[in-house]
């Protein structure tokens, strides 16, 4: 498995993440017939999902950049 498959991989994960805490979220601004019980959505732990996902984001593309980077840099070692 190499870096780039490595962090499309991570980013794919993060994008479920992100999409299911979004969401969650848009789905607390509905108005219910009946209201929910109380611990089936935390505002503040989906906040807390979509900044993971945010930092999960970053790291994956960082990754990415990485092994872009080590990808370029081998080739032009090897031409």
């Amino acid at each position: 498995m190499d870096i780039l498959s490595i962090a499309q991989r991570g980013l794919s994960r993060a994008q479920g993440e992100l999409e299911k805490s979004a969401q969650s979220i848009a789905g607390a601004a509905l108005p219910q017939a009946q209201p929910p019980p109380e611990d089936s959505l935390n505002l503040s732990d989906r906040m807390v999902s979509l900044l993971q996902a945010r930092s999960d984001v970053e790291a994956s593309l960082k990754l990415a950049h990485v092994g872009d980077e080590l990808s370029r840099k081998t080739l032009s070692l090897l031409a």
